[in-house]
Formats: structure tokens, sequence, C-alpha cells
């Protein structure tokens, strides 16, 4: 056992997850932003992770099933696509916006041939 999950385990002890959404969970503020910062196989059927919620900054360990990993890695991929999402649209409104700008500048004869150098 690393000294990591010995330290852990001495401190807090070792939580089981019932559910697959309660990994997503964070056990302090109940926000769904616990994101794995590592995991191990904890036996034939079992996964040991180390869970941070990313808003209030809370540690804990959990041992978990199979199937509620791969709930809680299929939560994880659906938050994923959605942040994927949200940052493709961010660029697209940024180069739309700077290509509005682009055409103003030409435009308005704001640009010369000096500009491209």
């Amino acid at each position: 056992m690393s000294r990591l999950r010995r330290w852990l385990h001495s401190r807090r002890g070792l939580h089981r997850a019932a559910r697959g959404t309660d990994l997503h969970r964070c056990s302090d503020c109940g926000l769904g932003f616990a994101y794995p910062v590592t995991w191990t196989e904890s036996g034939p059927a079992d996964w040991w992770l180390l869970l941070r919620c990313g808003s209030c900054g809370c540690w804990r360990d959990v041992l978990a099933s199979n199937p509620v990993v791969a709930e809680y890695d299929r939560i994880l991929d659906d938050d994923l696509d959605t942040i994927r999402g949200a940052a493709d649209e961010l660029e697209r409104e940024w180069l739309s916006a700077e290509a509005d700008t682009f055409g103003t500048a030409l435009r308005l004869d704001l640009l010369t041939a000096d500009d491209f150098r």
C-alpha cells in the first residue's frame, strides 16, 4: 500500500460508494464537482479512488465497485462533452468578433500593407 493511501486510511477511513451518482457529488458541499485525482484497482471487482471537489477543495477516498466506477466514468464523459461544447462556442464567438473587427478596419481603410509585414 502506498504511503499516500496509508495516510488517507489513518486520517479519515475509507468510504464505500453506494451509488454511481455519489462519486461526482462532494460529501461536504454537495455539488457535483468531485473529480478523480488518482485511482487504482483494489481487487478484482473494486477500485480505490482519491477524489477532490473542484468547488470547495474537499478531499475524500472511496472504495467503489466496477459498475459504480463505470457509471462515474460515464458522468465524467458527459461533463467533459459539456465543457468541450462550451469551449467550442466561446472560440466561435471570439473568432467571429475578431473577423468583424478586421472587416470593420478594412472598410474604414485603417489597414495598410505595412500592417502585414
